[in-house]
This record gives structure tokens, sequence and C-alpha cells, in this order.
């Protein structure tokens, strides 16, 4: 559960100039955090709670197992994925009208074009680091890190080297009401040689993703949010029909 950092702002009594002097921060960071468009890391956050009106307390965010972003190979999928690819490829050559060559050729196209498609880079979340797991943008690479022939690119972050993160949204243009296509739905983590690693989010990772920004920021990650998209998940809303009205 996040703590509400702008209520305890704006009920201190203080003026924004008052609260920029004494937390050491600029007025304009004091509104975002008002306006729950920023969430301060846990040495700042310290210094806000001491403002509140009520009893209140960093507690360290539960982690079990890590949380798990992005989508990686899953191999059900792939199993899947060979058995629509071998179908199409008999329907396509009349199964076994054609030579085998020409199946083999198109059952071959197939596997290079869709095999790569079923995965993608993967964040594996826990109190202690940031791990990456990132795949070749090139299709025969993927395929190649897919059947182990390369292996899979794999570094590990320590949250001491993150500057901030960025969650963002960007509706995608629709030229029709049936086109189904998710948003991009991304966090954006920037370290501090200023390096940008962005990961796509989806539908099923909006209710980890209130626990994974209470990690961040107790880790001691600042976490901008100007959309107010944490805000729009803890009332529930749903961000395809928020940020596409006329749609809903």
């Amino acid at each position: 559960m996040l703590i509400d950092y702008g209520e305890i702002l704006k009920t201190s009594g203080f003026s924004n100039q008052e609260l920029s002097n004494r937390l050491g921060i600029s007025i304009a960071k004091v509104e975002l955090i008002e306006n729950k468009q920023f969430y301060p890391n846990e040495s700042l956050a310290q210094k806000i709670i001491r403002f509140s009106k009520q009893k209140t307390s960093l507690t360290p965010p539960i982690t079990t197992n890590d949380i798990q972003f992005g989508q990686p190979i899953k191999l059900t999928r792939v199993i899947f994925s060979i058995i629509l690819i071998v179908f199409i490829s008999l329907l396509f050559t009349g199964f076994g009208y054609q030579p085998f060559w020409v199946f083999l050729l198109v059952l071959l196209i197939g596997l290079f074009v869709t095999l790569p498609s079923c995965f993608n880079d993967y964040w594996l979340i826990n109190k202690n680091s940031l791990k990456i797991n990132e795949f070749s943008s090139s299709g025969a690479t993927k395929l190649a890190q897919l059947l182990h022939i390369i292996p899979i690119t794999q570094r590990t972050i320590s949250y001491q080297d993150i500057n901030h993160i960025n969650i963002i949204y960007r509706t995608r243009p629709r030229t029709s009401p049936f086109d189904i296509n998710p948003d991009i739905f991304q966090l954006v983590c920037t370290l501090k040689n200023n390096q940008e690693l962005s990961i796509d989010l989806n539908v099923s990772f909006e209710e980890n993703l209130l626990n994974l920004i209470t990690i961040f920021t107790y880790q001691g990650v600042d976490v901008y949010d100007q959309q107010k998209i944490l805000l729009a998940l803890t009332k529930k809303e749903n961000l395809f029909q928020k940020f596409n009205p006329k749609f809903s």
C-alpha cells in the first residue's frame, strides 16, 4: 500500500516554499508529490512522514519471490506455436500435395518469422536487485537464443545504480474500434550513467505494479508518474478506458 505523501504535505500547515526549504527539494518537486506525480525514495519519504499528523511509518515491502515483468520463454507457448506453424505449412502445401522441400521451406520460414515473437526481454525484480534478461533484436539471433545456441544476455543492476523510474502510458493510433492491440505501457529505468532501460507492461502486471513501486522507493529510487497511473490503479480504474475515452 502506497503512503499518500501528497496528503501529508497538503495538511502539514506549511507553505510549499517552507516545505521546499525543510525537505531540501525544489518547490516543483513538492508540487509533484502533492499531485501524486512523484513518489519519493525512502530517505525523502522519512522526512515527509515527520509532518504527518497521524502515526505513519515505512515498512519494508514483503517479497517472497522475484516479481517478473516481461515475456520470458514459455515452453507451452513455443510448442503450441510450432504445432500451429506445422499445421499452417501443411495447409499451404496441400497436406503432401506439394513436394516435401516446398513444405520444408514454408515450415522454416514460418518458424523463423513466428517463434522469435513468442518471447521478449524480461525483468526479475526483488528487494535486492533488478535482473534483466535481454534478447537480440535480430530474429535469427533471437531464434538461436531460444534454441540455446547463443546465450541470453543477462545483467544485474543494483538499486544504487538507478537514478529514477518513469511510469509511461502511450496510446496507439487506432483506425478501427476492432483494433485490440494493446497500448504502450512501460517502466523506463534511467541509470546514473544516463542509460535508459525499458520494459513493456500489460494489464496482468497492474496488481504487481503497486508493490513494485514500493520496492523501488524503499530501496532509494525516485519514481515519476506524470500521468497519475498509480492513482488510477488504486481507484481500480481501467487504464485503456482512462486513456482512450472515445472507445469506452
